[in-house]
């Protein structure tokens, strides 16, 4: 489901990171459904409809479109334009009646996104570089003592990397539409059969895809760099014999598909034909006597040895090392999915800590002062981790404006208050010369994080004598005494709706909590009384 949404949002050239999205969708509690992805796509502030239509209004349904399956548990098919839905045949009649459509855009504000897309931005960078620099340290030494046999088996070798890599990526998960589509018809049962099997398997963990990427590797490594550069040396007749060797490998290969398993893989096919024509060219450089077969000393043998070695032993540590972070990734979006359910969510924060967070006259509110979710939170303004805090709530109230608030309560800060209460007499000053709708307090408290210094602040922030001191006193001590009153200890400190957040929550993981906590959180009875009854809609 979520490689699906992904593809269709690269489609729309909406700058999302894939890694994100995916983990976003996969960690959703009501994963897999709808509203696992229309929730993502709020959080990532793109804009989209859920509709239901039916089979007799498919053609003049606005595309791109995302047609929810009754597969799988749910899946979802991309429909990008007319002859999509011609192709799609038999998928069709699993269609549910709900679709999804997403409007292109330009740019995510989510934070985490950006950040994210930039790192895979420089994967990609980094990756090309890698393959550039090692096709001219292959290709240099090739165009510089040019010959015809060289060329030929680097040319197979390389089919043969390219061949073992698509199989290596299969093994980690990592699907190409192509490579799909050429795998028994579109489905990879046969390839993933074979590469599965048991039989297929060298001292019961080296796989097929494992054996035939390092031997091409280190093959195209041998002939494209050390053998031009290794004047008159045996290094080719040492290649040739291990090629002739391989060659019972096609045999078993044949066999255990045909026989044993049963499917055929047609990316094994292939490599099948690459080691036999290696072992061709290679016999007949033998029988022409361009190639000596017994041309070789022991340093030779022993090089290339190591070489094939260092290549299979490498792979392996990369493909053991690949998949222990994804058993992590899995291991850590299986825990998420958890901690991202409402029911798990309410039932800690029932158990935290109450305190009165009814709001103050002039209360210092971030949003709509009707939001269902009212967010209380305790900072110090020279507080690192505050500031951290404030700019997730920030991002939080932009995506859910109309569902979430957030009421500042000040520390007297460690000047005796003189920087809070300079900012309270600030927002006082704000809320008196309104001269309509309600205050927010964003614009002042970041203007405060921007400087940090209470010198700076004050003189961009002058304060006249709208207000007298008695009532800028008595506004400040209000927001001192809370403090006293819910034993603060530590900031920040946030409330949701009068309870103290569960430790292992911060502001930021409620991003995924908010669509489902609204409707509980806007009946203030069940809230008061310590239960919910959540109405998630899931599909």
């Amino acid at each position: 489901m979520e490689k699906e949404v992904v593809n269709y949002l690269h489609h729309l050239n909406s700058p999302v990171s894939e890694q994100l999205c995916k983990k976003r969708i996969a960690s959703h509690p009501d994963y897999p459904s709808i509203l696992a992805v229309s929730d993502t796509l709020q959080q990532l502030g793109i804009a989209h409809t859920v509709a239901r239509s039916n089979k007799k209004n498919l053609s003049d349904l606005p595309l791109p479109i995302l047609l929810h399956l009754n597969t799988a548990g749910g899946s979802l098919l991309p429909v990008y334009d007319a002859k999509d839905f011609e192709n799609s045949g038999e998928k069709l009649n699993h269609w549910s009646g709900i679709l999804i459509k997403a409007e292109p855009t330009t740019e995510i504000a989510d934070k985490e996104n950006k950040k994210a897309l930039d790192e895979e931005k420089r994967f990609k960078i980094l990756s090309s570089s890698l393959i550039m620099t090692v096709a001219g340290l292959v290709a240099i030494p090739l165009l510089l003592s040019f010959s015809w046999v060289p060329l030929l088996l680097t040319a197979t070798a390389l089919a043969g990397v390219l061949t073992g890599y698509f199989l290596f990526a299969k093994d980690l998960g990592i699907t190409y539409r192509a490579v799909e589509s050429f795998c028994n018809a579109g489905t990879g049962a046969g390839c993933g059969k074979v590469l599965r099997s048991e039989q297929g398997k060298l001292f019961g963990f080296i796989t097929f895809s494992d054996l035939t990427l390092g031997y091409f590797a280190a093959q195209l490594v041998s002939i494209g760099l050390f053998v031009p550069l290794w004047v008159g040396s045996g290094l080719l007749a040492v290649l040739g014999w291990l090629s002739i060797l391989a060659l019972p490998m096609i045999g078993y290969s044949l066999w255990l598909q045909a026989v044993k398993i049963k499917e055929w893989c047609r990316l094994c096919l292939v490599v099948s034909g690459i080691l036999a024509v290696q072992a061709f060219i290679f016999g007949y450089l033998f029988y022409s006597g361009w190639i000596n077969p017994m041309a070789f000393v022991l340093p030779e043998v022993v090089m290339t040895l190591i070489l094939f070695g260092l290549s299979g032993s490498s792979l392996l540590l990369l493909k053991q090392t690949v998949q222990q972070k994804n058993w992590a990734v899995q291991n850590e979006i299986a825990a998420a999915r958890v901690k991202n359910s409402p029911e798990v969510f309410t039932g800690l924060l029932f158990k935290q800590r109450q305190v009165d967070t009814t709001p103050f006259d002039h209360d210092f509110l971030i949003g709509s002062p009707d939001a269902p979710i009212k967010l209380t939170m305790a900072v110090n303004l020279y507080c690192g981790p505050c500031k951290n805090e404030l700019e997730q709530a920030k991002e939080l109230l932009s995506i859910y404006p109309a569902e979430v608030s957030l009421s500042l309560r000040l520390l007297r800060s460690g000047d005796e208050g003189k920087t809070s209460g300079l900012l309270l007499h600030n927002w006082l000053l704000k809320v008196k010369n309104r001269s309509n709708g309600q205050s927010n307090g964003q614009e002042l408290i970041d203007e405060w994080y921007e400087v940090m210094d209470s010198k700076k602040f004050a003189d961009s922030h002058p304060v006249n004598g709208k207000l007298t001191e008695p009532e800028v006193t008595a506004y400040s001590t209000t927001h001192y005494d809370w403090v006293k009153n819910a034993k603060i200890t530590q900031t920040p400190t946030t409330f949701m709706n009068g309870f103290e957040l569960p430790p292992a929550y911060r502001v930021k993981d409620l991003v995924t909590l908010i669509p489902g906590l609204t409707d509980a959180f806007g009946n203030q009875t069940g809230l008061n009384s310590g239960k919910l009854n959540s109405k998630n809609a899931k599909k």
